[in-house]
C-alpha cells in the first residue's frame, strides 16, 4: 500500500474508493503515522471531494500528524478560506498551523472561531499557541483582540512580546509599540526582530534620543553583524533626520545588500544632497527598480527635471516602471507646467495597464490639475469613479480631486465633492479635511470655516499635525487672531504652516509687535523657517520702521542661504527702502547677479519713495533694456517716483507707453497717480480731462486728490463739477462735506459754503468740540 500511496497516483476511480474505504476501516488509519497521513495527502491531491473523505469520525492521538498534513497542504496549496475545514481536535502543532493559514487568507470568522475553542479547551496556556493567536488578530488588523489576548496570557516569552510590538508599529501606532517594549520585564532579553520593531517605532515617531539608546544595547548584545537589524538602524536614523548617524552604520555594515543601500541613497535624496545619492547609486553593484524610484522621487521632491532624465533612463535600460515611478514622474511634470511630457507619460501608463492604479490616477489628476488641465483631470475622476463607486476604498483619489479644484479656485465645485464624500458616509482623513479648510481660505468664509472646524473636532482631528495647523491658518486669515493663537498653543505639533499662518494673520491685523515675537520663538525653538515666513517677518520690520530688527532678519537670511532667494531679496529692499537707508537697498541690489522683474520693481519703489525719482526713472530704463518688460507694479513705481519729483513729461510718455508700447490696461491707480501729479503741477484741466476719459467710474480719491488742487485756484466751474462727482461717489459720507466746505471757504464762496454745511448736518456731521483740561501748576 505504500509504495502505492507514494508514486504518482493513477488508479482507477473503483480502485480508489476501495483503498480508501479499507484504509479507514483499518485500525492503522489513526495509529499508523504513515498510512494515516498519505491518504490524505491523496484525497486532498484529488480535488473538491477532499472535505468528505476525511477520517474525522474519532479524534486523533497527539503524536498523529494526519491533521498537521491537511493544514500544511491547506496552506502550501493557497486553498480559499472555505477549504479551512480540518477538525477541531487536533494537536497543537496542528492549532498553529490552522491560525497561520486564517492569517493568510484572512479568515475572520474561522479564526475567531478557533480562538473560541483554544479558550474551552484550555489551550490559551501554551504560550505557543497564544503567540499564533495574537500574530493572527496583528494580520486582521485587530489590536484590540491581539493585545487582550497578550494581557490574559500567565505566561509570555520575547516572542511574545516581539509580536505585539510588531503588530502595533505595523499599524501605524508607533507609541504603543514603544509603551509595550518599556513594560516588557528586564529578564527578558530582546532579539534582533525585536530591536528592528522598536527601531521602527522610533523612527515613525522621530525619538532619536531612544533610537541611540537601542543601538547601544544591540552593539552590547554584539548584534552588530545582523544586517537586516543594521539596515533597520539606519533606517531609524534616516528617518529621525540623523543622516551624518546613518552614514556611520553604513560605512560599518559588512555585507551590505541592496536593502542596505536603497536605505543611505533615500537618506541623502530626502536630505536633498542629490550629489551624494548619485554617486552613491552608481557605486551600488546591482541597483533595482527600488534604487531607481529613490533616486527619481529625491530629485521630485527637490523640484529638479533630472527626476525625467532617471525614468528615461531607466526605461531605456530594460527596467520595469511600477506604480511608484509614474507618480513621481507625473508629480515633477506637475510642479513645471509640462502638460505635454504629463500626456506622454499618461499614454504609457495606459499601454502598460497602470491605468487603473489609485495611486498613479491620483498622480494623473494632480498633474492635469496643476497644468490648467481641470477638463481632462475631471474626465479622468468621472471614468474611474464610475467603475468604481466605492469613495471609502478610493479616498484618495477624491482627495486628488478635490485639490485639483482647490488649486483652480472652483471652491463650489470642491464644497460639492466635501458635502457628498461627507454624505456618503465615508470616514474623513486628513486630506479630506485639509482641501476643506483650504476652500475656506479661499473663499474667507467664517460661517462654512466654523462648519468644517466642528466636524474636525467632532472626527478627532483639531489637534492633528497637519490638519490643526491649517485650522490656524484659516483663522489667522480670518482675523480671529484669539481663536487661533488659543488652538496654536494646545497643539503638540507646529508645523510651518501654523507658523507662517500666525505672523502673517498678526502683521496684517497690525500686531506687529507679536509678529516678530512668534518669529524669535520659532528661532530659540529651533523650527523649519521659509522664505515665506522671512519675507512676512521683513514686511512687519517695514511696519515697524524697525531697522534694527530688520538688520537681525537680514543676517538670519545670510546664515540661512536664503539672501539671494526672489521673495526674500524683494523684502530686503522694501524693508531697508522704508526705513529710510536706500544706500543699503542700493548696496544689495548691486549684489543681485540675475535681476527678475520682481526686483527690479524693488528698487524702483524703493527709490520712488526715498526722493531719488530720477534714479527710480533710470532704473526703469536700464530694466527695459535688459530686455525686461514691466508689469502693472513696475508702471505704478515708477509713476509715483515721477508724482514725487513733479517730472510731468517724463510721467506723460511713461503712462502712455503702457498701452501703446507694453499692451496693459492702466488700472485706477495709475489714473489717481495721474492725477495726483497733474493737480500738483497745476494742471487741474488736464487731470479733469484725464478723468473724464477713464474707462471706468472714478472713485472718491480721485476726486478727493483734484479737489486739493481746486483750492489754489479761482475756478468756480472746476470746483462744482470736482463736487457733483465727489457727491455722486459718496454722497452720505460726513467727510465729503467736510472737504467740499474747507475748498469753498479757500475760494471765499459762502454762499456754496452754507449748502454745504447744511447738506452735512442732514448727513449727521458734528461740530468739532473743545475739551479743557486742567494743568496743576
Amino acid at each position: 500500500m505504500i509504495n502505492v500511496w507514494t508514486g504518482e497516483l493513477e488508479l482507477k476511480p473503483k480502485l480508489k474508493k476501495q483503498v480508501q474505504k479499507a484504509i479507514r476501516n483499518s485500525p492503522f488509519a489513526i495509529s499508523n503515522s504513515v498510512s494515516s497521513s498519505l491518504p490524505i495527502s491523496y484525497i486532498l491531491n484529488i480535488g473538491n471531494r477532499a472535505r468528505n473523505s476525511l477520517p474525522h469520525q474519532n479524534p486523533p492521538s497527539a503524536a498523529c500528524p494526519c491533521y498537521t498534513t491537511v493544514i500544511f497542504l491547506y496552506t502550501t496549496r493557497n486553498f480559499d478560506n472555505r477549504t479551512v475545514r480540518a477538525p477541531m481536535q487536533i494537536p497543537n502543532l496542528g492549532h498553529t498551523k490552522e491560525l497561520r493559514h486564517c492569517a493568510q487568507v484572512r479568515a475572520f470568522r474561522r479564526g475567531n472561531s478557533l480562538h473560541a475553542y483554544l479558550r474551552k479547551f484550555g489551550c490559551l496556556n501554551d504560550v505557543f499557541i497564544a503567540n499564533n493567536l495574537i500574530s493572527m488578530y496583528a494580520e486582521f488588523s485587530n489590536l484590540r483582540d491581539a493585545e487582550k489576548v497578550f494581557d490574559e496570557m500567565s505566561d509570555r516569552n520575547i516572542v511574545t512580546w516581539t509580536t505585539l510590538v510588531s503588530a502595533f508599529t505595523d499599524s501605524g501606532r508607533p507609541y504603543e509599540a514603544l509603551r509595550v517594549y518599556d513594560d516588557m520585564p528586564k529578564s527578558e532579553t530582546a532579539n534582533g526582530y525585536m530591536y528592528s520593531a522598536v527601531l521602527k517605532a522610533c523612527g515613525l515617531v522621530g525619538d532619536l534620543d531612544r533610537g541611540k539608546l537601542i543601538q547601544e544595547r544591540i552593539y552590547g548584545g554584539k548584534l552588530q553583524g545582523d544586517t537586516i537589524l543594521m539596515n533597520s538602524l539606519m533606517d531609524m536614523y534616516v528617518k529621525c533626520g540623523s543622516l551624518s548617524d546613518a552614514v556611520k552604520v553604513f560605512h560599518n555594515i559588512s555585507r551590505a545588500t541592496t536593502t542596505t543601500w536603497n536605505i543611505i541613497i533615500s537618506g541623502y535624496s530626502k536630505a536633498g544632497l542629490m550629489v551624494e545619492a548619485e554617486k552613491l547609486f552608481h557605486c551600488m553593484p546591482q541597483p533595482n527598480v527600488v534604487s531607481w524610484n529613490s533616486m527619481i522621487a529625491g530629485f521630485a521632491d527637490n523640484g529638479s527635471q533630472r527626476a525625467l532624465e532617471f525614468v528615461s533612463l531607466m526605461h531605456r535600460k530594460g527596467i520595469k516602471l511600477d506604480d511608484f515611478t509614474f507618480p513621481c514622474a507625473l508629480k515633477i511634470s506637475a510642479l513645471h507646467g509640462l502638460l505635454v511630457i504629463g500626456k506622454q507619460i499618461h499614454s504609457y501608463v495606459t499601454k502598460l495597464g497602470h491605468g487603473s492604479s489609485c495611486f498613479t490616477l491620483s498622480a494623473l489628476i494632480d498633474m492635469y490639475s496643476n497644468c490648467n488641465g481641470l477638463t481632462e483631470a475631471v474626465k479622468l475622476f468621472d471614468q474611474h469613479s464610475s467603475f468604481n463607486p466605492s469613495i471609502s476604498e478610493n479616498l484618495a483619489l477624491w482627495n486628488s480631486m478635490l485639490s485639483g479644484y482647490v488649486i483652480n479656485n472652483c471652491n463650489q465645485a470642491a464644497l460639492n465633492l466635501i458635502s457628498y464624500i461627507h454624505c456618503s458616509g465615508t470616514i474623513l482623513d486628513s486630506y479630506t479635511f485639509g482641501g476643506a479648510l483650504k476652500v475656506c481660505i479661499n473663499l474667507l468664509n467664517p460661517r462654512v470655516g466654523f462648519q468644517v472646524h466642528g466636524l474636525i473636532v467632532t472626527c478627532g482631528y483639531e489637534l492633528d499635525y497637519v490638519v490643526g495647523s491649517i485650522v490656524v491658518d484659516l483663522y489667522a486669515k480670518l482675523g480671529r487672531i484669539d481663536d487661533a493663537l488659543a488652538l496654536f498653543h494646545r497643539l503638540p505639533r507646529k508645523d510651518i504652516i501654523a507658523w507662517s499662518g500666525l505672523i502673517l494673520g498678526c502683521a496684517q491685523m497690525g500686531l506687529n509687535w507679536l509678529a516678530f515675537s512668534m518669529f524669535k520663538d520659532m528661532l530659540e525653538l529651533a523650527h523649519e523657517i521659509d522664505h515665506f515666513v522671512i519675507s512676512t517677518t521683513l514686511k512687519v520690520c517695514s511696519n515697524l520702521a524697525s531697522l534694527r530688527s530688520g538688520k537681525q532678519v537680514h543676517a538670519f537670511c545670510v546664515k540661512s542661504g536664503y539672501e539671494m532667494e526672489g521673495f526674500t531679496i524683494t523684502s530686503l529692499l522694501d524693508m531697508y527702502s522704508k526705513c529710510g537707508e536706500i544706500e543699503d537697498a542700493l548696496t544689495l541690489f548691486d549684489c543681485i547677479q540675475e535681476k527678475d522683474i520682481v526686483t527690479w520693481t524693488g528698487i524702483i519703489v524703493g527709490c520712488g519713495q526715498n526722493g531719488r525719482a530720477a534714479e527710480a526713472v533710470r532704473f526703469y530704463h536700464e530694466m527695459i533694456q535688459s530686455g525686461l518688460n514691466p508689469n502693472e507694479i513696475t508702471f505704478l513705481g515708477v509713476l509715483s517716483a515721477c508724482r514725487y519729483a513733479g517730472l510731468i513729461e517724463e510721467a506723460r510718455n511713461i503712462f502712455n507707453s503702457m498701452k501703446s508700447v507694453y499692451g496693459l490696461e492702466p488700472h485706477l491707480e495709475h489714473y489717481c497717480c495721474m492725477v495726483d501729479l497733474l493737480a500738483l503741477a497745476g494742471l487741474p484741466e488736464e487731470a479733469e480731462k484725464l478723468i473724464a476719459n477713464m474707462p471706468f467710474e472714478p472713485d472718491q480719491t480721485t476726486w478727493r486728490t483734484l479737489l486739493g488742487a481746486c483750492g489754489t485756484r479761482n475756478d468756480i466751474k472746476l470746483i462744482n463739477s470736482v463736487a457733483n462727482g465727489l457727491l455722486e461717489a459718496i454722497p452720505d459720507d460726513p467727510s465729503t462735506y467736510v472737504s467740499l466746505s474747507n475748498a469753498y471757504a479757500s475760494l471765499g464762496m459762502w454762499h456754496n459754503l452754507s449748502k454745504a454745511r447744511e447738506a452735512a448736518k442732514k448727513v449727521g456731521v458734528k461740530r468739532a468740540g473743545l475739551s479743557w483740561i486742567e494743568v496743576a501748576s
